[in-house]
């Protein structure tokens, strides 16, 4: 419907948004060394698909074509940091696609290399745009450099995308590089080594899991969020698992919702008026008695920054979740929480 083609449009639009304000703020935060990394557990061809779906509307825009090739000897479920990863690639596709008139761009994932804990995999986007030249290859991944003056103006960019590519990828031990020719197009080419994800428990391949579909429906859910847009998405994502959904605005409110019932997870915001996330769980993990008290409580913010999941963990949340979230990534979150807490017994 039109509806949802704004609403598309919109999520879309603020997740382009998020990357290119996160960019900044991470160029930042590399220049003065305060970088981390989380090694959650990802799903490569989620994460791949996820970021071919946000990319195809800049694509399709321009009539190029988007494809993607994961090599079948590389395993989907590993340990790694998605989100930094999601940055790389959101950036070399970014660069790839706004670079290119006519023709395609490639995603491609292979296998380097592979022992009983650990893999080396190699990552490819290959455009046939505009090309760079050889002399200005070596200055390709320096911050506030583009490839000529006429190309900023006709392109546009601040010119940090690719800075920032370099900075995540050699930080994490792994290499990159540019074969480039004018009139041609750029192979832009990293690698990065993951540990293999052991825990089968919490799903293979990046999908949900499995449980029976009576224990998945009816899960009682608490969504704190302020933001009107936001609420309309993560309610209608809810209910279409068939779950209740009861709403609060702020800390305030969610503490009253809190007093009158039980709840089976809690999504909570962090940047909340009048009480904010983190004190909002403080509370809860400290001025509640169980089972009110240890009600798994998931954080959903807009702050993809180095650290923030540190802090949500220590302010008394069970887990973390980037917005504009992916409901598939929110559904394995969720599940894995309240099997934890045992909250599926419930039901």
């Amino acid at each position: 419907s039109e509806q949802r083609q704004y609403i598309d449009a919109i999520k879309t639009s603020g997740g382009n948004l998020l990357v290119i304000i996160n960019d900044i703020l991470d160029f930042s935060k590399a220049q003065s060394g305060k970088f981390s990394f989380e090694q959650i557990e990802l799903s490569l061809s989620q994460l791949v698909s996820t970021l071919t779906e946000l990319m195809l509307p800049k694509s399709m825009e321009k009539n190029i074509r988007l494809s993607t090739k994961i090599d079948k000897d590389v395993p989907d479920s590993l340990i790694g940091d998605p989100t930094r990863l999601n940055q790389v690639l959101l950036n070399l596709v970014g660069n790839a696609i706004k670079f290119t008139e006519r023709g395609e761009v490639k995603i491609r994932v292979e296998l380097l290399s592979e022992t009983k804990d650990e893999v080396d995999i190699k990552f490819s986007v290959i455009d046939t745009g505009i090309g760079i030249e050889e002399k200005k290859l070596d200055t390709v991944f320096e911050e506030f450099t583009q490839e000529r003056n006429e190309t900023t103006r006709k392109y546009g960019g601040t010119g940090l995308g690719l800075t920032i590519a370099r900075q995540l990828v050699e930080m994490q031990g792994g290499t990159i590089e540019v074969k480039s020719k004018v009139g041609e197009g750029s192979v832009f080419t990293f690698n990065l080594k993951f540990k293999k994800n052991m825990n089968k428990d919490l799903g293979v391949k990046g999908k949900p899991i499995e449980l029976p579909a009576v224990q998945q429906e009816n899960v009682n859910v608490l969504l704190v969020e302020d933001n009107l847009l936001n609420q309309i998405l993560a309610k209608k994502v809810l209910t279409d698992w068939k779950w209740n959904v009861e709403l609060a605005e702020n800390g305030v409110i969610a503490l009253e919702k809190l007093k009158k019932q039980d709840f089976d997870v809690i999504l909570m915001d962090i940047q909340l008026p009048e009480m904010d996330g983190y004190e909002a769980t403080r509370q809860i993990r400290n001025a509640f008695k169980a089972p009110k008290s240890i009600t798994p409580i998931i954080a959903m913010t807009a702050h993809a920054l180095s650290g923030e999941s540190d802090r949500c963990r220590k302010a008394g949340m069970d887990d973390y979740i980037s917005k504009p979230f992916d409901p598939k990534i929110l559904y394995s979150k969720v599940i894995a929480n309240l099997k934890k807490n045992n909250s599926l017994e419930k039901h």
